[in-house]
């Protein structure tokens, strides 16, 4: 199910003792940033649902966590969630600068390339095991491209542009008229 409005924090992946803790995975570079949560959000059926955490462990290397909600209290009762996703506000996260960017936050960006001009809206981003590519739609035909600071120049925030110097040929190996 899609929340627009949010991000995915992590996954429950086990119960945790017998007072009903869960071992989470964070799906975060920097872990320690949740060290201070207060409250998560559950995937439940179709809808988010708010639990205060009571307690947290973060495990900085293994980007996981020990955690307690509030109204689960028995690892009975916490058998019932294991698999659930958890997930924050996009408004709790802090606001990037520069070339640094949330794959969320440039959807509908403009791509502008200083060769190739005004290219299209990015309509999707892929986290490939290599590296992450952007998605977006030039002549009728799905172009993709790498995600690499090396290609970006710049990201205009307000105007919504995501400038950039693409690898020669990105744009030409899709085009069938050539």
């Amino acid at each position: 199910m899609s929340h627009p409005d949010y991000f995915l924090l992590g996954k429950i992946h086990k119960t945790h003792g017998v007072k009903g803790d869960f071992s989470i995975s964070l799906d975060t570079d920097s872990p320690s940033r949740y060290k201070s949560l207060k409250l998560v959000y559950l995937e439940v059926g179709d809808t988010l649902k708010e639990y205060d955490v009571t307690k947290i462990n973060v495990k900085e290397k293994e980007r996981a966590a020990i955690i307690h909600l509030s109204g689960i209290e028995d690892m009975t009762t916490a058998e019932n969630y294991l698999k659930f996703d958890l997930y924050l506000p996009l408004s709790s996260l802090p606001k990037l600068r520069g070339k640094k960017f949330y794959f969320h936050e440039i959807i509908g960006m403009i791509v502008n390339d200083v060769n190739y001009g005004e290219l299209g809206p990015i309509t999707n981003v892929y986290e490939l095991p290599h590296q992450p590519v952007a998605e977006f739609k030039f002549k009728e035909k799905l172009i993709l491209f790498p995600l690499m600071e090396v290609f970006i120049k710049k990201i205009d925030r307000e105007e919504k542009i995501f400038y950039t110097e693409l690898p020669e040929g990105t744009v030409e190996v899709y085009d069938d008229e050539k």
